[in-house]
């Protein structure tokens, strides 16, 4: 007679017990027991409850290799006052054989109504090292099993492939928000659109009245960076290092030679370079211009807005760095990819209001592009290929375990044409910044934190590249998300500084702009409390948040791998410590890849 003692631990998480039968079969080298009843008594599977069981069985089944998991409805009355809860959210399981250690089965899984599942002890496994004919038949059972789950489907095309449901609801509750995360998601959703209906803005869909009066949306939600935005958003220094340390830091490179579809001239900026040189000078020898070029919005459709047409632009800008540091500032700004009569060359030295619009039509540009190509597809739509491509091919036990100016018409084109423009090393950090050519650029964040997070280097070629190619996924779902996401309220909620749509087209000439017309550019009271609500619900963690680094699943029993989670944990707070510490020194900290704020996903 052999007899093992079963430890059980269910999650924490609002509906992970369960009243259902609960059975296991153990399955050996020398055969399987029948499923073996875990008696509970009449009483649930609570919530956060580890559980002891003993169990006999006269067969000797030799070495464990699998745990089968098996639920059924219960057939008996649930007691008065209690709730049938069909779905269970097993921690794990742990079984301790008569002679031997205890061997744990991580689970983490939700099980919905019934079935078996097969579970395999805490140690990670490639498939070569699959040394039993039932480990790898499990294994290719699993596969199978995930890949008739999970289909791909085109949602649009030129878009990646995604997950093949018609709505979130249709997903199981393994890929799903969590209940908790969910209620908090819909009551911050809904206590925003209460409040600025309160405050007749909501549905207002006229003109803001005046500058002054925007600045009852900076008591929306406070924070101190959207305070500083509010200060200093017409500031060049400001404008040009939002292309650095803002929300969109990954569009700038060095300018060594400019395109020749924008005619800037020496006599246009000798006032910003000085006497004693020259802009080809400053291009060609000390490489000192930033080039953020959003020509990839040239001729994108348009949004319509409250009935009325809306306009974009793909505007040219030029950067400046003087040598031995000083901040950047912007040179010259064109409108359009097409220089002439009609598109002007704006300069620091013209109007302030033109000079501003000019400038407010570039972060136009930049909302539109950072929302649909470096957020949207780079680290959510990609991701979704990520996922869904691992939980094709890679098993459990596996080691890797609409008010915007453009509008949905113009983001799905944005995103087709990124994607057909889309290479390997963008997506790669330390790749992309010397692509970009912006290796030395003082003052540049976003580069310094997120090349500390990002690398773990390695001597062998093909682990190298495997490596690399791991690295490129995990910070693109946990880092660069956080970096392009966090910002977005803190950035968009002084409206002019990032304003989602222009209701007015780019002006063909200077010296036409006036304060009245600078404000007639900008989104309607409505658009822009709808944006805003939207960006203040996706820059903040509705709950449930998980860091980068932290690994409340423990589906790593060796000493090796924990050993690593460690050391990485060590290091990221390392990391977060140097952030600090520089940023007790800055005027506006740049907390973006502070590595305990980041989440350690894209679900938001």
């Amino acid at each position: 007679m052999a007899k093992f003692s079963v430890r059980v631990s269910t999650g924490e998480a609002l509906g992970a017990g369960t009243w259902n039968k609960i059975a296991i079969s153990i399955v050996g080298t020398r055969g399987e027991t029948p499923p073996l009843r875990l008696d509970h008594a009449g009483k649930e599977f609570s919530a956060g409850a580890v559980e002891d069981f003993q169990l006999a069985f006269p067969q000797d089944v030799g070495a464990v290799l699998l745990l089968r998991v098996h639920k059924a409805p219960l057939l008996l009355p649930v007691p008065v006052g209690a709730v049938a809860r069909d779905a269970w959210f097993c921690r794990w399981f742990q079984l301790t054989p008569p002679r031997g250690a205890p061997l744990r089965f991580p689970c983490y899984q939700w099980l919905e109504g019934a079935g078996s599942l097969a579970l395999r002890a805490g140690a990670a496994k490639v498939s070569w090292a699959d040394d039993h004919p039932i480990l790898r038949q499990q294994r290719q059972e699993e596969l199978q099993a995930r890949q008739d789950s999970y289909h791909w489907k085109t949602y649009s095309p030129g878009w990646p492939h995604c997950l093949d449901e018609k709505s979130v609801k249709d997903l199981d509750l393994n890929i799903k928000y969590s209940v908790m995360k969910n209620s908090c998601f819909y009551l911050k959703v809904s206590s925003a659109f209460i409040e600025l209906k309160l405050k007749g803005l909501l549905d207002r869909k006229g003109p803001w009245k005046s500058l002054n009066e925007m600045r009852r949306m900076l008591n929306f939600r406070k924070t101190p960076a959207a305070e500083y935005v509010f200060k200093h958003w017409q500031e060049d220094a400001f404008f040009a290092s939002q292309f650095l340390n803002g929300l969109n830091p990954v569009l700038i490179r060095r300018c060594r030679h400019l395109p020749e579809n924008f005619p800037v001239t020496d006599d246009m900026v000798a006032p910003m370079l000085g006497p004693g040189t020259s802009l080809q000078a400053e291009l060609e020898v000390r490489g000192s211009g930033g080039l953020p070029v959003p020509g990839i919005l040239s001729g994108i459709r348009t949004n319509v807005v409250n009935g009325k047409p809306q306009f974009s632009a793909a505007p040219m800008t030029l950067l400046f760095q003087r040598p031995g540091g000083g901040p950047l500032l912007p040179l010259a700004i064109q409108l359009s990819q097409t220089p002439g009569p009609n598109s002007p060359i704006f300069l620091p030295s013209d109007n302030r209001w033109d000079w501003l619009l000019a400038k407010t039509w570039v972060r136009n540009a930049e909302f539109s592009v950072h929302e649909a190509v470096t957020h949207l597809l780079h680290t959510h739509l990609l991701p979704e290929v990520f996922t869904l491509a691992t939980l094709h091919q890679l098993p459990h036990c596996h080691p890797l375990f609409k008010s915007t100016g453009i509008g949905i018409g113009g983001f799905s084109e944005l995103i087709q044409r990124n994607m057909e423009q889309l290479s390997y090393s963008v997506l790669c950090l330390p790749e992309d910044i010397r692509a970009r050519a912006v290796e030395d650029i003082p003052n540049y964040y976003y580069r310094d934190d997120g090349l500390q997070i990002w690398g773990v280097p390695s001597t062998l070629e093909t682990r190298e590249a495997l490596v690399q190619y791991v690295t490129m996924v995990i910070f693109n779902c946990s880092a660069k998300h956080y970096a392009v996401s966090a910002g977005q309220f803190d950035s968009c909620v002084w409206m002019p500084n990032l304003p989602p749509t222009m209701q007015l087209p780019p002006p063909t000439s200077k010296g036409q702009t006036r304060p009245e017309g600078f404000l007639a550019t900008l989104p309607p009271v409505n658009a822009t409390c709808d944006i805003i609500i939207a960006l203040w619900i996706l820059s903040k963690e509705p709950g449930d948040q998980r860091p980068l680094g932290t690994y409340p699943e423990e589906h790593f029993m060796e000493e090796a791998p924990q050993q690593s989670i460690t050391a990485f944990q060590s290091r990221l707070a390392q990391i977060s410590k140097d952030i600090r510490e520089r940023n007790q020194r800055l005027s506006l900290p740049y907390t973006y890849l502070d590595p305990p704020l980041i989440e350690n996903s894209v679900s938001i």
